[in-house]
């Protein structure tokens, strides 16, 4: 692998902790909205149930240990948002300091707004195949401009 290849892999690594902390929170209120849901359809009798049919419902402890995995993904929630926004607040402040605007909008839309190469390509108003090239060069000026990638 070249230095410059290995300079923009590790560049793009750092910039895409936005992606990967967003699809954390992104699990977390999953996991968060199937537990709710457990906890409304197994805490509460069904009213459309015929009557022929036993109705269970969950212990109180049961509820409870369910509430408190809520509780607990909300609490991580929370936190993972924290840092989503501290680690947003960098990026884009690392973006910013470029002094190519086509670099700060590329960088931007990709790795803060998360955007498809497609929408990039169609608000910088460049073909597909520009923008690949184009986002090369960004990520040598921005690990120039801030030294990531040694």
């Amino acid at each position: 692998m070249t230095e410059e290849r290995r300079i923009k892999l590790s560049t793009k690594e750092y910039l895409q902790q936005v992606y990967r902390i967003s699809q954390k929170v992104k699990r977390l209120r999953h996991r968060r909205e199937d537990l709710r849901n457990d906890l409304y359809s197994l805490g509460s009798p069904a009213g459309s149930m015929d009557a022929d049919k036993v109705q269970t419902s969950m212990s109180g402890d049961s509820m409870l240990r369910l509430i408190a995995k809520v509780d607990l993904l909300e609490r991580d929630i929370v936190r993972e948002l924290e840092v989503l926004e501290n680690r947003k607040s960098v990026i884009v402040a690392q973006i910013e300091e470029l002094s190519d605007d086509r670099y700060k909008t590329l960088l931007f839309e990709r790795y803060v707004l998360l955007r498809s190469w497609d929408q990039i390509a169609d608000d910088m108003g460049y073909q597909l195949k520009w923008v690949y090239d184009l986002h090369g060069q960004a990520l040598l000026t921005f690990a120039e401009h801030h030294k990531q990638g040694e």
